[in-house]
């Protein structure tokens, strides 16, 4: 549309030569002859003419045409469409004498054009036969050449002006007997240089109304875009349909150059791109994209837009591959927890003010999803949907970094006793920042939970995070033949984030820990009901308040020589070699201010001896000092740092308390 309402008003000024070129061996009176070229124009297309300035003609061997502050509107005293501020017009003399204006070079200096759709003219002006006034005449044009120019469009649906300026245009016919227009131009937009080169069909076809024909191909810093095809009603800008393939350098320069999407929400490197549809007045078809890279997050598109200005009514398949999900979040604008590799295929489609994942199929390094996710743009992205795994292993995920990309240092909440070494809980920040850019809330299910060595079956849970709180909630799982309830709370708003854990266990199975550690088989019950204060590993542990309880019966545990447990009952049960079989034990932890107390809440049975241990394990300088005793044998201490402790055997006598219970009986208290 907007290039063929270039050509018509190009049309327009060379009939204004025209007939100025005709009246050229009268006396010239510029106002009179001003008229006449209005009312020539009028009746052409409907358009009003007027000028700011007088009409020059210079006659010689080149003969010249010159008009000054040329205007062009729908009405008297309307808003311009065409502003020319100089019109110069070189004219060959020798043609003249056959009756035939040979329009060597047609110059338009400073032109402001705005582009707006325009009925077809129901006339044509007829030069040709001109009565007693106008001999018959023929016109040709060899060269339009257009100087610091601009074009002035507003898209529909838009509420302000776009624009770009030509710094230089020419355009030629394929003879002097017109055809096909061949058309240079070099200009800029949006601070971005741009040169453009084709072939357009001939002006007559505008006025005949013939099916318009283009093929253009535009250069854009590193981008290449190639358009053929046709205008069924060029001057309507109606009946488009075009051949449209494009690739580049850099995807996301290609975004910022059209206005689609605020700069601001436009990540600084996608990648390459190669891009081919068709294009009508239905939107844009039969699209076949890919972006982006293999490093980073590489992305295929096809489908349909019905409005590619506003990227509205849009319905593509979408498959994406990376190496990990830092290239997806750097797509997204949104930190999203590491992982990978990734690979996704879902029908995309535009929501209000948002985006739509439908039909997911995913896999995520060990993991895989389907559902469906939708993300919500504005001022704070929010992430929703639902997504099933059958498999689904939190622990090939990691948390993002800080937005600078370095650690940093927390202090602990309360003034840790100094140590020298033998720490093992670190000082550095946890990363957080994540939480705090965005909004979630997704439903999850997982038939398969892998938790390190331990399986959990049939999980679910709701996902949400308002504001830098983040919450897991409505936990549910199998673990064997028991379950497990509960959720996690984590508020990072705060100089020190808070988190609070509550999970309970009834009935689980061992037997799904997959063999880490001593224990491997048993069941029973656990309680957790804790909550800490800190931005560190460190401080959390240091400000730990809650409570723990466990009680298992029928324990197996593996020949674990090396592990603190199975050294303790080599220690205090006789015949600590091989596998061993525990009837039941019991635990009761209370925690304040980072220091646990085990006062009377280890409990034992071996089916040979029943052990009884108290104590604490004081976070706050990661230590521990507990006692251990056998009922009608030996006593020990383990003590040190968290990182190394070591058992005492000779140290002062350990007797259990008399108020000590037995195991059953202390799990049966807690249930």
């Amino acid at each position: 549309m907007r290039l063929v309402t270039v050509l018509k008003i190009v049309a327009a000024a060379a009939l204004v030569v025209v007939v100025a070129l005709i009246a050229a061996s009268k006396a010239l009176d510029s106002a009179r002859y001003q008229a006449f070229l209005a009312d020539q124009v009028r009746g052409a297309s409907g358009l009003e003419l007027s000028f700011s300035g007088p009409t020059k003609i210079k006659l010689g061997l080149w003969p010249q045409v010159s008009f000054t502050g040329l205007t062009v509107a729908t009405k008297p005293g309307g808003p311009a469409l065409l502003y020319v501020d100089r019109i110069e017009a070189r004219v060959a003399l020798l043609p003249l004498v056959f009756r035939i204006i040979q329009v060597e070079k047609l110059a338009l200096y400073r032109p402001m054009l705005r582009l707006t759709p325009m009925q077809r003219p129901s006339g044509t002006p007829d030069i040709g036969h001109g009565g007693d006034k106008i001999p018959p005449t023929t016109l040709a044009v060899s060269e339009v050449r257009i100087e610091d120019g601009v074009l002035v469009w507003r898209d529909a649906g838009s509420t302000s002006d776009s624009s770009l300026s030509i710094a230089r245009a020419v355009i030629q016919p394929e003879s002097l007997a017109g055809g096909p227009l061949t058309i240079q131009a070099e200009g800029r937009k949006q601070g971005t240089d741009f040169k453009l080169t084709g072939m357009v069909g001939a002006v007559s076809n505008l006025i005949s109304g013939k099916p318009y024909p283009v093929q253009v191909k535009g250069e854009v810093s590193g981008a290449l875009v190639v358009a053929s095809g046709h205008v069924a009603e060029p001057l309507l800008g109606k009946g488009v349909d075009f051949d449209i393939k494009a690739q580049g350098d850099e995807f996301a320069d290609l975004l910022r150059r059209s206005g689609i999407i605020a700069a601001d929400k436009i990540p600084t490197v996608i990648g390459r791109y190669k891009i081919s549809a068709k294009l009508s007045d239905a939107g844009v078809t039969d699209l076949d994209a890919v972006l982006g890279r293999r490093d980073g997050a590489l992305v295929s598109l096809k489908g349909a837009i019905k409005t590619w200005a506003t990227l509205s009514g849009v319905d593509l398949l979408l498959v994406a591959e990376a190496d990990s999900l830092a290239g997806l979040s750097h797509l997204m604008g949104v930190d999203l927890p590491n992982g990978g590799p990734l690979k996704l295929s879902a029908r995309l489609n535009d929501m209000e003010d948002g985006w739509r994942l439908t039909g997911i199929k995913s896999s995520l390094g060990k993991s895989d999803f389907t559902g469906e996710l939708a993300l919500g743009r504005g001022p704070r992205p929010r992430l929703f949907g639902r997504l099933a795994a059958a498999v689904f292993v939190p622990g090939d995920l990691s948390l993002p970094q800080t937005r600078n990309g370095e650690s940093t240092r927390a202090s602990p909440q309360r003034v840790a006793i100094p140590v020298d070494d033998g720490r093992i809980l670190s000082l550095e920040a946890i990363p957080l920042d994540w939480l705090k850019g965005f909004d979630l809330a997704i439903s999850l299910t997982a038939s398969r939970l892998q938790l390190g060595g331990a399986i959990l079956a049939d999980a679910a849970a709701e996902i949400g995070l308002t504001n830098g709180r983040f919450v897991i909630e409505a936990i549910q799982a199998r673990m064997g033949e028991g379950s497990i309830s509960g959720e996690i709370r984590l508020d990072a708003t705060g100089r020190n984030p808070s988190v609070a854990v509550k999970l309970a266990g009834s009935g689980v199975d061992l037997a799904t820990m997959g063999g880490e550690g001593a224990l491997v088989g048993g069941r029973g019950d656990f309680a957790i009901d804790v909550k800490a204060l800190g931005a560190s590993p460190r401080s959390l542990a240091g400000s730990l308040d809650g409570s723990f309880f466990a009680a298992f019966s029928d324990l197996s545990l593996s020949r674990a020589d090396r592990e603190l447990i199975g050294q303790l009952l080599g220690k205090l049960d006789d015949g600590g070699q091989g596998g061993r079989k525990i009837p039941c034990a019991a635990l009761r932890l209370v925690a304040k201010g980072g220091k646990i107390s085990v006062e009377r809440g280890l409990t034992v049975e071996t089916g040979r001896t029943t052990i009884a241990g108290s104590g604490s394990v004081d976070l706050r300088t990661e230590s521990m000092d507990l006692a251990f005793a056998a009922k009608g044998g030996a006593g020990l201490r383990l003590r040190g740092m968290l990182g190394a402790p070591s058992f005492i055997e000779d140290g002062p006598p350990v007797r259990l308390s008399a108020e000590a219970a037995s195991c059953r009986m202390a799990a049966k208290s807690r249930r």
